[in-house]
């Protein structure tokens, strides 16, 4: 597990001793990071750190709250949603504890190091759980969309096909030819509406996979993130592209259609229109 570890510079000696018994007692399986550096972006390295750890640890001391950049870690921390642990130093006041509310503070890094690895397993055990549900859930999208796909499908030839069977039923004479043109024109629109549908669930599952790829960096590993490079390289095209792809097609197909409709319908016109004989 990973921990950020703050703390005052006056409390150093004291934090060193700490985090040194905390390491021990863990066996080296946990990691400290921290920040000494007080540059002008020690902000953008803070969050760096924090947003890849587990826990962050606040090492109090007389008065560890006085410190603005110690405020700053403690805000930074809650908005990235980490869990916050506090340790007491031998030079800690009752302030420095009361400021502490809303998260346990340990006497030892023995009782702290109990609690994380605890807290440690549960929160895996969750993560994985999440990681299960969101992938779950992405699969259940694809099939939505397969479901989309053959809904529109249906009723965009549907409806070409009633076209047709309109214009056979007048003879193809022009109320049935506008009438034909009219359907042929219905199915055109629809496709709009498939297509955006469909855009609609890649977008879906782009933001769920976003979440899928940051709980496997919770957890260490990088399963989707590897698929996705092995694909791009073997210039795999995202099946909401190719689909829009297909509709993009088909829209060209009614279009066909429709103009040879139009000829047809001004053909009929043309011939309607009484002729002078010279």
């Amino acid at each position: 597990m990973k921990i950020f570890a703050c703390h005052r510079i006056n409390d150093k000696s004291k934090a060193d001793k700490v985090i040194n018994q905390l390491i021990k007692k863990s066996n080296n399986t946990v990691a400290v990071l921290r920040e000494y550096e007080h540059d002008e972006n020690w902000k953008s390295s803070v969050e760096n750190k924090l947003k890849e750890v587990d826990f962050v640890i606040f090492l109090l001391g007389a008065d560890t709250f006085k410190s603005d950049q110690i405020k700053w870690e403690y805000t930074k921390a809650k908005e990235l949603n980490k869990r916050i642990i506090g340790i007491e130093l031998s030079s800690v006041t009752e302030e420095s504890i009361l400021f502490c509310q809303g998260f346990q503070v340990f006497k030892s890094a023995d009782q702290c190091l109990d609690f994380l690895k605890e807290i440690f397993e549960h929160d895996r055990q969750l993560r994985i759980e999440q990681y299960k549900i969101m992938v779950g859930s992405t699969e259940k999208v694809t099939e939505q969309r397969l479901r989309v796909n053959n809904i529109f499908f249906t009723i965009t030839s549907s409806l070409l096909s009633i076209a047709f069977v309109l214009g056979k039923a007048f003879e193809f004479s022009i109320p049935g030819i506008v009438g034909t043109f009219v359907l042929t024109l219905m199915a055109f629109l629809v496709t709009f509406f498939w297509a955006k549908l469909i855009k609609s669930y890649g977008t879906l599952n782009t933001g769920k996979f976003q979440i899928i790829d940051k709980i496997e960096k919770q957890l260490r590993t990088n399963m989707f993130e590897d698929e996705w490079v092995v694909l791009q390289a073997i210039g795999y095209e995202p099946n909401s592209k190719t689909e829009i792809t297909v509709i993009k097609r088909f829209r060209l197909f009614i279009i066909f259609i429709s103009v040879m409709e139009l000829i047809y319908l001004v053909f009929k016109l043309y011939n309607q229109v009484p002729k002078c004989d010279y």
